[in-house]
């Protein structure tokens, strides 16, 4: 049996012959990231490199695994390379934005070629029964964390006779011309059951997020986040739950030690949902990585609301480079709505923290969130330019359908559109308030996001040696073209 584990292709042609490049799986919030067929940004779609290699140490299938999105592929160029394969099954995610398009795919493949079609992510978690009743070519759905999911399917389909399908958790199906859809399954308990992601074919060097110095390895110590942010699809969608899940240290350490010997990193990525949550469990990390003298810098996705003065710190000792976290607003009546336990005083004492100890700070914000007028905006730009923080990002707000801000917001008559393909935070405006007309917020919106641009445009002037590790890794793996559209994508956004 051959599997194809698959990101499904990340450019997409539009009308006037521009390339539009999405980031897709490994993505929290899937969106545009440039009109270049090679950007600079590019996220490690770690559930579906998870269950690649879980495939691959557990079963004799024959797995490959294929990420349309780091290798710049065109739906004809995605299509290709599968009929090449000609796979028997192919797993992949399906997420709002492209839609669309992905389900297009999909069909021709199931037609042309004949494989069967497992689908999972954010989409088929929410509206699994619906992504089988409204596409007869998808044979089955995969709800919230698939990784063993798809590994019992995939030992059931091996199976000779008839398959049994009834007591496989987190599956939906159809038998019989009639849906079936199983018990969720429960959050996986022990995160060190998996092996390593598959880091060989989803290129680990290929992958750029947060990264100084190239190549970059992205790596988990933990899923999930006790917060309750109401836009947020990885709580409310994927887990469905608070619950918070931490590996041992000495496994993530072994990993670290593991990327450095076999894809030579020179810096690591914490692509937790929120890497400090849990105090003892950063410090035991920190501690590991000291003990074992591990000399790799490293960044991760974190949450202000957690960090104290003694977890930066050693935090510092064991090679902390950067943190990323979210700020979203700066008005405390909009953080108190989308139930984001934040004192704006407190991300303004960790920016001076990390200053202090030389840990760079990547603060994010998103406009358009219940109660955004044009003051509380002009009062998040404001608070941008106190903060201080290394660099910036700024997005629209979209409301995902599953979230409670989708509900929150359709009840009111506030989503201008149900479009999924306008669902993108860089792009389209699919919030309409009676105080901030989406025109306006679009006008907003681009004064903000060339300010953020901008910031970050001349720190990578300030700091040549990491632009130059970056372009170089890209010119290695893409070619002089590659590294130069993506320096060009870059500076389009920063300008």
């Amino acid at each position: 049996m051959k599997i194809l584990v698959a990101n499904l292709p990340g450019v997409k042609i539009t009308e006037d012959g521009r390339p539009r490049h999405f980031v897709k799986a490994g993505s929290r919030w899937p969106m545009t990231i440039g009109f270049s067929k090679t950007v600079d940004y590019y996220p490690f779609p770690f559930m579906l490199a998870y269950a690649s290699a879980l495939l691959k140490r557990e079963t004799p299938a024959e797995v490959k695994g294929l990420d349309g999105v780091v290798r710049d592929m065109t739906a004809d160029d995605f299509f290709r390379a599968v009929k090449d394969e000609n796979p028997d099954l192919i797993i992949c995610e399906l997420n709002f934005l492209t839609l669309k398009d992905d389900l297009e795919l999909l069909k021709k493949i199931k037609t042309e070629i004949g494989s069967k079609i497992c689908v999972g992510g954010y989409y088929p978690t929410a509206f699994g029964r619906e992504c089988l009743r409204d596409n007869g070519f998808i044979d089955f759905v995969l709800t919230g964390e698939y990784e063993f999911t798809d590994l019992e399917l995939v030992n059931a389909l091996l199976k000779e006779g008839p398959e049994d399908l009834s007591s496989i958790y987190g599956l939906s199906f159809r038998k019989d011309n009639q849906i079936i859809e199983n018990k969720r399954r429960e959050l996986l308990d022990d995160l060190d059951k998996l092996p390593y992601p598959d880091r060989e074919d989803f290129p680990a060097e290929l992958y750029f997020d947060f990264t100084f110095f190239a190549p970059c390895i992205s790596i988990l110590s933990s899923r999930g986040c006790p917060c309750g942010c109401t836009f947020c699809q990885e709580r409310h969608i994927l887990f469905n739950s608070p619950q918070y899940r931490m590996r041992r240290a000495e496994s993530v350490v072994d990993e670290m030690e593991f990327c450095i010997k076999n894809f030579k990193a020179k810096q690591f990525y914490f692509d937790d949902q929120s890497f400090t949550v849990n105090k003892k469990h950063v410090l035991a990390i920190c501690d590991e990585i000291i003990k074992r003298n591990i000399k790799i810098p490293w960044t991760c996705m974190a949450d202000a609301i957690f960090i104290d003065y003694e977890m930066l710190k050693k935090m510092k000792e064991a090679g902390c480079l950067g943190i990323k976290f979210g700020v979203e607003s700066a008005d405390d009546e909009i953080l108190k709505q989308i139930n984001k336990p934040l004192k704006l005083e407190k991300a303004l004492q960790v920016v001076r923290w990390c200053k202090e100890l030389n840990i760079k700070t990547h603060a994010t914000f998103c406009l358009g969130l219940p109660g955004e007028t044009e003051e509380t905006i002009k009062k998040s730009m404001l608070f941008m330019e106190k903060l201080k923080a290394d660099t910036s990002q700024v997005s629209k707000n979209i409301p995902y359908p599953g979230t409670p801000m989708f509900e929150w917001i359709k009840e009111r008559g506030y989503l201008k559109t149900e479009d999924l393909s306008c669902f993108d935070g860089t792009e389209e405006t699919v919030v309409d308030y009676p105080q901030l007309r989406a025109e306006r917020l679009d006008y907003w919106y681009k004064i903000f996001a060339r300010q953020v641009g901008r910031q970050k445009f001349l720190r990578y002037l300030k700091e040549p040696r990491q632009s130059f590790s970056i372009l170089s890794l890209i010119a290695k793996k893409k070619g002089v073209l590659g590294a130069l559209r993506a320096a060009i994508t870059f500076a389009s956004r920063s300008t």
